[in-house]
């Protein structure tokens, strides 16, 4: 064989072994219902607490858009959640598969169309709003927090017109999977200063140098991020019903939920 035979078969399988290893990456702008939904898990898992069920809790940071500043490619994507970023909050995450990259790829990719609107389209069995209403404010334990026109706490979000803003499914997804969407305005925040000691409250705003926090015996709090070592967001404060709650008396707390609409 000449050398030139030999250099070209050389080039040849050069080339295939590239296209093999991009090969996951090759159509970028179609995903797996499967892949999305290892993605969802994983994003649940490792992203949340950061960026939120929108994707748009870290300042100037909105993954739901589809668009990324470090990162055009699918393949670059995947690189930045291995890789990390330095001097963010942002951690190397190198245990990662290429699976599991393609999934959490995948899901980012289709963010803003698979959170809210898939769930809301679900449809839910209602049960008895009267029975729910007991549940609310007794076994339950709902009203220890919320509100309904007054009461509760306030670091919890007043329910009065929760039946007006929410679809029935996303009220049953928030009380059986409450990590899943945590909403805008009632993220909790802890921060660590410089001396180790550490404080969580409902974050009530933050911009470039600081961090506003409602703290859990309801007293608004100012923090300087300069004096700070980190700040994150928490796990949403409200327990699962999962293991709690029957089918039957989920559907009943539901209908409840529902019911509750402000007149118009």
């Amino acid at each position: 064989m000449s050398r030139h035979h030999r250099r070209g078969g050389c080039l040849g399988i050069a080339a295939m072994l590239v296209l093999c290893a991009q090969g996951v990456w090759a159509q970028e702008h179609s995903y797996a219902p499967s892949d999305i939904e290892n993605g969802r898990g994983l994003y649940q898992a490792n992203c949340l607490g950061c960026h939120g069920d929108q994707g748009s809790s870290v300042e100037s940071v909105d993954l739901g858009s589809g668009r990324f500043r470090r990162a055009t490619s699918d393949e670059e994507l995947a690189a930045l959640i291995r890789a990390g970023i330095a001097g963010t909050l942002m951690i190397p995450r190198p245990q990662f598969s290429d699976s599991e990259l393609v999934g959490l790829v995948s899901f980012l990719r289709t963010m803003r169309a698979q959170t809210g609107s898939t769930v809301a389209a679900r449809e839910v069995v209602l049960g008895n709003a009267g029975h729910g209403e007991e549940l609310f404010f007794g076994s339950a334990g709902c009203g220890n927090c919320h509100g309904v026109g007054g009461g509760g706490s306030r670091l919890y979000v007043d329910l009065a017109n929760i039946g007006g803003t929410r679809s029935p499914a996303s009220l049953e997804n928030s009380i059986l999977y409450p990590d899943a969407e945590v909403r805008e305005g009632q993220r909790f925040m802890q921060v660590v200063d410089k001396k180790g000691n550490a404080r969580a409250g409902l974050l009530m705003n933050q911009d470039t140098h600081s961090i506003q926090v409602m703290s859990l015996d309801e007293k608004l709090v100012s923090f300087a991020k300069s004096d700070l070592k980190s700040w994150a967001f928490l796990p949403s404060q409200m327990p699962s019903s999962r293991d709690v709650l029957s089918s039957a008396d989920v559907s009943d707390l539901v209908a409840y939920l529902v019911s509750l609409k402000k007149a118009e």
